[in-house]
């Protein structure tokens, strides 16, 4: 008898898609950015400019994210709600790692040994990360709204 490793549908949305939107806010201000992400060890990692307002406004830490996919029908809507920090990985050999891994998983072909300088003096961009503390799958197939709370 062989066995499957069965794959949940959140685990399954995390994988295929590429794009989170990242919400912040803070003293009476409020942002949105769209960010392409690798999800890793339970964080989602993204590189961003330190200066963009999603940035910015993080300062606290205090972050909310969603991945979700796109359905002209609502009942197939169907997507991740989480909240957590954000904060700007160190300067170490695990961030080096993520930031080679996200280059692979994008394509991006820069042969380079300093990848994090690379993506700064290129790109004006940091590597954050994402660290969901609460998570939610939404599945509208399952009913309109409806949600399970989820363990990565």
């Amino acid at each position: 008898m062989s066995s499957k490793l069965v794959i949940s549908p959140w685990s399954r949305l995390i994988d295929t898609s590429k794009v989170m939107s990242i919400a912040v806010g803070s003293n009476g201000a409020a942002w949105s950015a769209p960010v392409y992400y690798l999800f890793d060890e339970k964080k989602f990692y993204f590189f961003s400019n330190p200066c963009a307002r999603h940035i910015k406004l993080s300062k606290k830490g205090l972050a909310a994210a969603s991945i979700f996919r796109d359905d002209a029908d609502m009942k197939n809507l169907a997507g991740i709600q989480m909240s957590g920090i954000l904060l700007k990985s160190p300067l170490n050999a695990r961030s080096v790692w993520v930031a080679k891994r996200y280059c692979a998983h994008f394509k991006i072909s820069e042969n380079v040994m300093d990848i994090l300088s690379f993506f700064a003096s290129k790109f004006h961009a940091s590597l954050y990360c994402f660290e969901p503390e609460m998570v939610y799958y939404m599945d509208n197939s399952k009913g309109f709204g409806s949600r399970e709370k989820v363990a990565l």
